[in-house]
């Protein structure tokens, strides 16, 4: 599936955020790293055509206020995974484990708190 990349203001705290746009399909991920902001649009009934589909065959999911967005690596691979944090409960039970498991190398958490973005690193064993 072909996509173009590229990067957006953040809606939520205005720093780059990117967007994945599958221009075959008209779906859309837009992500930041920053804050944890998301919003997805994506075809849930692929049985129909593209100029088929109407308002019910999307999903479009959002996450406007996040708690976080947290970062991660794992020992011996060149890439991190992120990903947004949609709650307290979220961030305790990354935290949690993360700290416990022997393969993290690296772990962060970031939070847009009154109008700053603010880091809290986890785990830094990376070399």
């Amino acid at each position: 599936m072909a996509s173009v990349l590229d990067f957006m203001e953040c809606p939520n705290c205005t720093q780059e955020a990117s967007i994945d746009f599958y221009y075959k399909t008209g779906e859309e991920y837009i992500f930041c790293q920053n804050c944890g902001y998301h919003r997805s649009a994506t075809i849930v009934n692929r049985d129909k055509t593209l100029n088929e589909l109407n308002d019910s065959d999307w999903e479009i999911r959002e996450n406007k206020n996040p708690f976080g967005a947290y970062r991660l690596s794992t020992r011996g691979n060149i890439g991190y995974q992120c990903g947004s944090l949609a709650s307290e409960q979220e961030y305790n039970d990354l935290k949690a484990n993360v700290l416990v498991d022997p393969e993290i190398d690296y772990a962060s958490v970031s939070r847009f708190i009154d109008g700053k973005i603010l880091e809290e690193i986890l785990i830094n064993e990376t070399k």
